[in-house]
């Protein structure tokens, strides 16, 4: 297998061009389990409803205290069967897991100025991120078979001769497959990213 490469006389077994990869190219992905063609949805990364919130406070004595809230809606999770092929597909469309849990956090500075000679200053900060240590899940695990980041053939689903505009029954595929029902990976459905814990560190500035 080639392609055609420019002012060349030959073809190029490379992909070309520097930022291309192998999605979409293969129809299994553009369809679903129910013979739905060009799966549509909201993407992994969207986050319909967010909150910003910024306020802080001068005190007459040189201290300073400032919050940061954010708070958003989870991301939405599909779940991906892995293929013969090696390609994560969209089995029952886009967002059929829901979505994550919302996200929020509070992050807090207080700083304090002392005055020196001059006009010369000593600040002290305090900054804390997720002031209360909110450990949220931030995505779940949508690999329904084994081979998520190590491709393991032997619980892939075999796509090959299957009219996909009809539809399949991926399950009996999966169980089909020389694993069979080991085929399935156990952390399918459970959390496992977490938003970061609480983080805090103190700065010492000398200004003049």
């Amino acid at each position: 297998m080639s392609s055609a490469t420019a002012q060349q006389q030959a073809g190029g077994i490379f992909r070309q061009g520097g930022n291309v990869n192998r999605a979409w190219d293969i129809d299994e992905i553009i369809w679903d389990s129910k013979g739905n063609n060009d799966v549509r949805g909201r993407l992994a990364t969207d986050r319909p409803h967010a909150l910003k919130l910024y306020g802080s406070y001068d005190f007459p004595f040189g201290t300073q205290i400032g919050a940061f809230i954010y708070a958003a809606s989870g991301t939405p999770m599909s779940t991906y069967v892995t293929s013969t092929n090696q390609i994560p597909i969209f089995v029952n469309g886009r967002g059929d897991m829901g979505r994550t849990p919302m996200l929020s956090r509070t992050d807090l500075l207080v700083s304090h100025e002392l005055k020196m000679a001059g006009t010369k200053r000593l600040r002290f900060e305090a900054n804390v991120l997720n002031l209360f240590n909110q450990k949220t899940a931030t995505h779940i695990f949508n690999n329904l078979n084994l081979g998520a980041g190590a491709p393991r053939q032997s619980a892939a689903i075999d796509l090959h001769g299957v009219d996909l505009s009809k539809g399949y029954d991926y399950n009996a595929l999966l169980r089909a497959t020389p694993d069979g029902a080991n085929a399935y990976d156990v952390r399918y459905g459970m959390a496992d990213l977490f938003q970061d814990g609480t983080n805090a560190w103190v700065n010492v500035k000398f200004l003049f």
